[in-house]
């Protein structure tokens, strides 16, 4: 077990043990024992959000580029894209290695597909992240059956690339000048931002991305730093709303 899933278990142990002790007390109210449980649940979810956000924003971290193998060319549709095998085989162990795993669900609203990707922690918390699709136009080369797994196969390659940040790129050229180009102003201009929103020191954030400027991320790079800065403002909004 890890020492930070060690804490959490020590820590809700003291709490039932406490809420034991005070409950053979003679004069011992019924209604304090509810807000004690309610304190646990609170205390616990809480305990659990905090680990899904540090193994995400790792995951993040350490997920490389997922190259796109795959091409369409039919009539004037012409385009490369990373194939759902590929995304799952590139993040499914990086997933594992922080606790991480995904499923998906689907429903139908207003007429369109929702696509729901639930993204959970070993310890407990999960989030889920929706995408709205419609069946695929082929020009009438598929069946129905066929258009509807198309969607799905798609809805799936784009949802994964929203819950959890993915990077994608073509093979050759596109990978390379997504490594080697610099940052965009625009995304310095955002990660400046965040680090004062979440109140990040800028040192602190240098040394975990072991590098002596943000003026030495890439493009890639500043992706990669911006999800981290998002899940950790999204950590402490979801904190500030409890």
């Amino acid at each position: 077990m890890k020492k930070t899933e060690m804490a959490t278990v020590q820590e809700g142990d003291k709490i039932v043990n406490a809420i034991a002790e005070l409950s053979k007390q003679k004069d011992f109210n019924p209604d304090t024992f509810e807000k004690l449980i309610n304190l646990q649940s609170k205390m616990k979810a809480e305990q659990q959000r905090e680990a899904f956000s540090e193994s995400f924003s790792k995951f993040q971290a350490e997920c490389p580029i997922i190259k796109k193998t795959k091409k369409v060319n039919y009539g004037q549709t012409n385009y490369d894209y990373a194939s759902l095998d590929e995304m799952v085989h590139t993040i499914k162990p990086i997933l594992g290695k922080h606790g991480l795993s995904f499923a998906f669900d689907t429903r139908k609203e207003d007429g369109e597909m929702v696509l729901v990707t639930k993204v959970k922690h070993s310890q407990g918390h999960e989030e889920h992240f929706e995408f709205y699709f419609s069946a695929m136009d082929d020009g009438g080369k598929m069946n129905n059956s066929q258009r509807r797994k198309s969607a799905i196969t798609y809805a799936k390659r784009s949802a994964l690339e929203n819950a959890l940040g993915l990077v994608t790129a073509g093979e050759d050229d596109d990978a390379r000048r997504a490594i080697d180009n610099p940052a965009t102003e625009e995304q310095l201009t955002k990660i400046n931002s965040l680090l004062k929103s979440t109140d990040t020191p800028l040192g602190q954030f240098l040394t975990y991305l072991k590098i002596e400027s943000l003026d030495m991320l890439s493009v890639v790079d500043a992706k990669k730093a911006l999800n981290l800065l998002n899940s950790k403002r999204n950590a402490l909004v979801s904190k500030e709303g409890k």
